[in-house]
């Protein structure tokens, strides 16, 4: 609610030195008028002799002297009167309108300060009002949505057409529901929607005010700590299982050998056997490779506290993936800046997410395809951050599978621990980066790493220079 007019009498607007000025002013005037009148009564007794008595005409004409002067005093109340009233009609208008533009200018200030979109339409259909907010928000310029139809504005499918179609034609209203939409890139977007009557001064519906924001990224940080909070859950847990199936895991492939050459010097081991003994100690390297994860994914998070080149980190890894890559018939390329600061942290860490990236990659082009490593330096909040993307031309991932993508022991692929990305979400979590992941099924994926760069080694080459 705006701040209320405080309640004050007809003349309470009016300053006391202003009227009594004009009561002076009135009564000035009277007096000049008295004075005039007497001036001409003398004037008239001087027109006579004093030894001859009055005649009829001068009493008749100091009659009409007196006439004339209570006519001219009632013209002069009555025009002073007018002209009071005048003023105080002005000044309260005066008064009227500039506590009607202080009131307009907050209501224009709060609209275009508040960070929600906010757009009013009325019972025509037509929006009246639009703050820079919603102009962020819906990727519309307020130009091309006032004074039009919010069904021209609008498509049939957009779902902010059909909210307001709601709430114009069945009084239907939503209350924060999320609604998929896309940006000027056509990057999907999340978009907040309500929507509420609007009422006039009479208390009758005068159109619909919707409120629309923009909360990907708050989508993206609920995902992330529901995350975090399942990581942090199954730390604790995969420490102790890898700790407790370890020891008896290593003691049947120990006693797995013992018995091969056991069976091997008594020469009674048939190659059916030995096929089997191969099976078993396979899964028992298998199962090992699994504890190891386990161990890394639930092993306390230690970075070392040295700068790494990404230029030299990323070409490290295009020679040990260059073969793979042309087995399986994969166009690997690489795209980066040419200065690009160092960041800080574990080389071996950072290269264990980079490689687990790009072996997802390999696996979503199981009939070749191309995928591309680009490192970019940008800057975010005041800061600068090494931006390192991993683009592949693969199968994609669906929305479902996004969603649970960074969870432990969730997997697409047969075979797989689905603890690759759970570790790989560890390692960017210690070295203060993020990991963020978008794909269209049939389309391939792509998948951003963002770390902080080396604000020490940035100081250092100012100071040189």
């Amino acid at each position: 609610m705006f701040r209320p007019i405080p309640e004050t009498t007809f003349f309470g607007r009016i300053s006391y030195r202003l009227i009594t000025s004009v009561l002076l002013i009135l009564a000035l005037v009277l007096s000049v008028i008295l004075v005039l009148s007497l001036e001409r009564e003398k004037l008239l007794h001087r027109g006579f002799p004093e030894n001859n008595r009055a005649s009829t005409g001068l009493f008749s004409s100091l009659w009409e002297s007196r006439n004339d002067l209570i006519v001219e005093t009632l013209l002069v109340f009555i025009v002073s009167a007018i002209g009071v009233a005048a003023l105080i009609m002005f000044l309260h208008y005066d008064t009227v309108r500039r506590t009607l533009e202080e009131v307009k200018g907050l209501a224009r200030n709060i609209l275009q300060s508040i960070p929600t979109g906010v757009l009013t339409i009325n019972q025509g259909g037509i929006i009246s009002a639009v703050n820079p907010a919603a102009e962020g928000v819906l990727n519309r310029a307020s130009s091309e949505l006032l004074g039009k139809t919010y069904d021209a504005v609008f498509s049939e499918a957009d779902p902010i057409r059909q909210a307001l179609d709601e709430a114009m034609r069945d009084h239907r209203h939503v209350n924060l529901k999320d609604v998929l939409s896309k940006d000027a890139n056509l990057n999907p977007r999340t978009i907040r929607v309500s929507t509420a009557e609007l009422t006039g001064d009479d208390k009758r519906a005068a159109g619909v005010i919707l409120q629309a924001q923009d909360v990907t990224e708050w989508i993206g940080l609920e995902r992330r700590v529901q995350v975090a909070e399942k990581l942090a859950a199954l730390h604790t847990l995969s420490a102790g299982v890898a700790h407790e199936l370890r020891n008896p895991l290593s003691a049947m492939d120990l006693n797995l050998h013992l018995l091969e050459e056991e069976l091997k010097e008594r020469g009674i081991l048939e190659e059916s056997a030995a096929r089997y003994l191969r099976v078993v100690n396979a899964e028992c390297r298998r199962l090992s490779g699994i504890l190891d994860n386990f161990m890394k994914f639930a092993r306390p998070g230690s970075v070392g506290s040295h700068e790494v080149e990404i230029q030299t980190l990323i070409d490290h890894i295009m020679t040990l993936m260059r073969f793979e890559a042309e087995d399986r018939g994969i166009r690997l390329e690489r795209a980066m800046d040419n200065q690009i600061l160092p960041v800080l942290g574990d080389a071996t860490q950072i290269s264990q997410v980079l490689i687990n990236i790009i072996v997802n990659a390999f696996h979503a082009m199981p009939n070749g395809g191309r995928c591309q490593i680009s490192a970019v330096q940008r800057e975010a909040e005041g800061k600068p951050w090494i931006e390192i993307t991993v683009k592949d031309s693969g199968v994609g991932i669906t929305k479902e599978q996004l969603s649970h993508l960074f969870e432990p022991f969730y997997t697409t692929k047969s075979g797989g621990t689905g603890l690759g990305l759970a570790i790989a979400y560890r390692i960017m979590q210690d070295h203060g980066g993020t990991i963020q992941v978008s794909s269209v099924p049939g389309s391939g994926t792509t998948v951003v790493t963002r770390f902080p760069a080396a604000i020490d080694h940035m100081q250092r080459v100012s100071v040189r220079s």
